[in-house]
């Protein structure tokens, strides 16, 4: 049997109330900047009543829930670029979190850029590898006139795969084994880029 979680909700409904739009990391989102000298505003990761987290211009950050998703799993997230700055930038899904700020971090992520083209990387500590280096495909969508691009991205990992997808077309497939796919789940963003996330969706697969 597959269920699915709104993740936002239950955050909202338990802690926020009415008093919305609110800073996110006053509800139990944690955020981490690829700089350890780097800062963000109060006022940057806004929540809604929808459920959506709104994110203002500033450094590479990665946004992290308070849930985890282990297993088998799909998770499906909207992702709308609503300035990309002087040039296209990424942000998707970040998931198999583990040993967050220790030596031993280790993370996956799959982003997505108003020029079409998506990124797979994980990493491990303070080193990064590319899984899928940034590849144009036409499942995504362009920014238009004013830099405006929304796209859908979703994982889904199985007991021997992780698959990719952009607006419901697989874009790429990598062994379970070689993606770090247990453990916490959130957001991930470039610097300078203004996007407006949607509750993550997370269904349990058998």
């Amino acid at each position: 049997m597959r269920s699915t979680l709104l993740l936002s909700l239950p955050l909202i409904l338990s802690a926020c109330g009415p008093n919305l739009p609110q800073d996110a990391r006053q509800v139990g989102w944690i955020v981490q900047h690829d700089d350890d000298s780097a800062a963000s505003e109060n006022g940057r990761f806004l929540l809604h009543q929808d459920g959506s987290m709104e994110v203002g211009q500033g450094p590479n950050a990665d946004v992290w829930s308070t849930i985890e998703s282990n297993g088998n799993y799909r998770l499906t997230v909207d992702v709308t670029h609503l300035d990309s700055g002087l040039h296209p930038h990424g942000a998707g899904i970040l998931f198999g979190g583990r040993d967050r700020g220790q030596p031993t971090e280790h993370y996956s992520y799959f982003l997505v850029r108003g020029d079409r083209s998506f990124l797979v990387k994980m990493r491990r500590g303070d080193a990064t590898e590319v899984l899928a280096n940034w590849t144009e495909h036409d499942a995504g969508a362009a920014e238009d006139a004013k830099g405006v691009t929304h796209n859908r991205l979703s994982v889904e990992v199985t007991a021997s795969d992780t698959k990719f997808a952009v607006n419901g077309v697989e874009v790429h497939r990598l062994p379970r084994q070689g993606c770090p796919a247990d453990g916490a789940i959130g957001y991930r963003l470039v610097h300078d880029l203004r996007v407006r996330f949607g509750p993550i969706q997370v269904e349990r697969l058998p």
